[in-house]
Parts: C-alpha cells; sequence; structure tokens
C-alpha cells in the first residue's frame, strides 16, 4: 500500500536503494549512501513523502532535453510568436549544460558557471537572461506536470546601465533625416514618429485597415506584438502621410506602405547613411518609438492617453521609453527659479489670560 517501504541492496553494489509504494507501484531509488542507518533516515523521509503525496516517481531522470522540449512545445501550444528564434537561445543550454544533464543536478552555482562562461564568449547580458528565463519556464512546466517536486533558484544577471538604449530624434531631426530618404520611406519614419507604433506594425499596414469615412487606421491584434488591436486616429501630420500614400497607391499592392509595389524591407543601410548625413550615426529605427513617445508627452498628452497610441500596455514600460533630456532639465531649473512661495500673513499670538480672569 501507499506509504509502504524498505531498503535493499543489489549484489555487487555498496549503495543502498529503497523501494516504496506511490501510487499502487514500486518506486526504487538510490539512497546515495553506503551507511545503513542514513539509508533508513531517506527511507523514511520518502515514506513520509509518499503518504502525503509528494513524492514523484523518477524524478531523477527528468533531462535537461526535457525541459527545453516542453518549452518548445508550450511555444507551439500558445503560438507565440517568438517561437521561430527559440531555438538560438536553447542551443546554447543544450551546448553549456548538456542535454542528457538530469534536471536535479541543475543547481544555482553551476548556473552561475554558465553565466560566466556565456560572458566569457562575449554574450549580451539582455541574451542570457533570455536564455535563463527560458530554462525556470521549463522547470515551471515540469513542476506542473508532476515530473519535478521543485525548481532550483535561477540566478540573473544585473543588466549594464550604460548599456540602456537611449537615443531619441526631435522632431526637426526626423524633418531633417526624411530628406536624405526617398519619398516611400521618409513617409515610413514620419509615421513611426507621429504614431510611436513598432516599424514591424508599420510594415503589415494593409488599405483594408484604413477607414476613409472615420479618418483611422486599425491594427490588428494579430500584427500587434502584445497581441492587442489598438486605433490610430489620422490628424495633421498623420493625415498628411495617409494622403501622400493614398496617392502612391497601387492596385497590385494591398499595402499602405510599400516601395515600387513591394511591401517595405529591412532599410537599416539607407537609414544609417541617413543618419551619418545629419550627423546621427549609430541611431537606431526604434529610436524612433521612443522618440514619438517623448513628443506625445512633451505635446501635453496623459501618459494613459499616450499608452493609447503606442499600444504600451503597463506604465512602467511607457516611463522607460519617455526620456528626460538637457532641455526638459532647463525648464524644470527654470520654473524652480521663478517659483516663489505665497505670501503668508504674520500671526499674533493670543495674550494670555491670568489665572483670575480664567477662573471668571
Amino acid at each position: 500500500m501507499r506509504g509502504d517501504g524498505r531498503i535493499y541492496r543489489d549484489p555487487g553494489s555498496r549503495f543502498w536503494y529503497t523501494a516504496v509504494y506511490v501510487n499502487g507501484r514500486q518506486v526504487r531509488q538510490s539512497t546515495g549512501t553506503a551507511d545503513e542507518r542514513k539509508a533508513l533516515r531517506v527511507l523514511r523521509k520518502r515514506m513520509a513523502e509518499a503518504l502525503q503525496g509528494e513524492a514523484i516517481p523518477h524524478e531523477n531522470k527528468v533531462t535537461l532535453g526535457e525541459l527545453l522540449t516542453m518549452v518548445e512545445t508550450d511555444y507551439a501550444v500558445h503560438q507565440r510568436r517568438s517561437q521561430t528564434i527559440l531555438p538560438y537561445p536553447l542551443r546554447h543550454l543544450r551546448d553549456h549544460l548538456g542535454e542528457s544533464t538530469k534536471a536535479v543536478t541543475i543547481t544555482s552555482d553551476r548556473l552561475d558557471r554558465y553565466i560566466l562562461a556565456r560572458q566569457a564568449e562575449g554574450a549580451a547580458v539582455a541574451s542570457i537572461r533570455i536564455e535563463l528565463a527560458l530554462l525556470s519556464k521549463g522547470f515551471t512546466l515540469a513542476v506542473r506536470a508532476r515530473k519535478l517536486r521543485t525548481k532550483p533558484y535561477i540566478p540573473t544577471p544585473e543588466g549594464d546601465p550604460s548599456r540602456v538604449r537611449a537615443g531619441f530624434f526631435t522632431r526637426e531631426e526626423v524633418e531633417a533625416l526624411c530628406t536624405h530618404l526617398d519619398p516611400d520611406l521618409a513617409d515610413v519614419v514620419q509615421f513611426l514618429f507621429f504614431s510611436a507604433w513598432r516599424v514591424g506594425e508599420a510594415r503589415t499596414l494593409q488599405w483594408r485597415d484604413y477607414d476613409r469615412h472615420e479618418q483611422t487606421i486599425r491594427l490588428r491584434p494579430e500584427h500587434s506584438k502584445n497581441k492587442h488591436g489598438r486605433v490610430l486616429p489620422l490628424i495633421g501630420e498623420l493625415a498628411a502621410i495617409l494622403d501622400r500614400r493614398l496617392a502612391a497607391r497601387r492596385l497590385d499592392c494591398p499595402y499602405i506602405f510599400h516601395r515600387n509595389g513591394l511591401a517595405i524591407g529591412d532599410f537599416r543601410k539607407l537609414w544609417q547613411r541617413a543618419c551619418t548625413a545629419i550627423g546621427l550615426a549609430g541611431r537606431l529605427v526604434h529610436d524612433l518609438r521612443r522618440s514619438g513617445v517623448k513628443h506625445l508627452i512633451d505635446s501635453g498628452n496623459d501618459p494613459h492617453t499616450v499608452m493609447a497610441f503606442s499600444g504600451h500596455r503597463t506604465p512602467s514600460m511607457l516611463r522607460r521609453y519617455h526620456i528626460i533630456d538637457l532641455d526638459d532639465l532647463r525648464r524644470a531649473a527654470a520654473k524652480a527659479s521663478a517659483h516663489r512661495a505665497e505670501s503668508v500673513a504674520p500671526v499674533t499670538p493670543l495674550a494670555g489670560r491670568t489665572r483670575r480672569e480664567r477662573a471668571e
């Protein structure tokens, strides 16, 4: 019955083994000791776990390969968009830790050595964090599937603050940049700045997403990174961009932004050339998104409205994109310098009463 057990030693083996009944099956495991008294203590522990329903048969046989396979299956079941690049971080885990390595032997100190090895290879902190996050998910899935009892502590390397992306453009710089791009790419760049959308979202826009009556563009959930659709009103510069795109529309191309009838692809070389021409070499296309967020906030819009524009789901992510530059600090200093506390009328204390007056 459940909880019953014994210890035994196979001929030729110096270690004691335990045999405990779990869910009607006899589970045999090594105690890892040749001391009979220690083996009995291990037996009592395993019997108690079986009685409490905490025993998991053969958890010491679960391998790293099984954990990573569970992660791949989970990504496929939930159709996560990053499953196409999943093999790259998992490959590093398999190469360094070994696919046949038992999961119970992957401890925090071993993962510390993994981090050092990856850093020695020149891997970015962000890449290592992604790899360890996937490993952590594998352990979580195994615990949920009752293949492991617990997951180990997964260390996380601290990011380098100096490597946080902080580039941004002013409106004037975006306009200057567009003079060095062909009209099709200039429209994309201006749209990214004034909408604060991701470049991948702009690439997918089709004419069926454009509502001429309401003068809006709707981003479909399947084309949004966070799988939440949103609506963009076409007013001012955005309306002017759509007017130009209507003039450049082709019946053989469904995309709003295209070049000679083909969807906008990778234009990093042209982008870098244009940035260099205006003295801003090294800027990223994604800088337009954070620049658009800053421009919307500086225009006086409240953060909640800006989140509806850009598609950020949490205020914390929006704060990362709102960059405080030197001009912001100058304005703050000027406000502080001009501020004066309101004058307060002097307070005249009441004259104290004598004891006789208080008694009367």
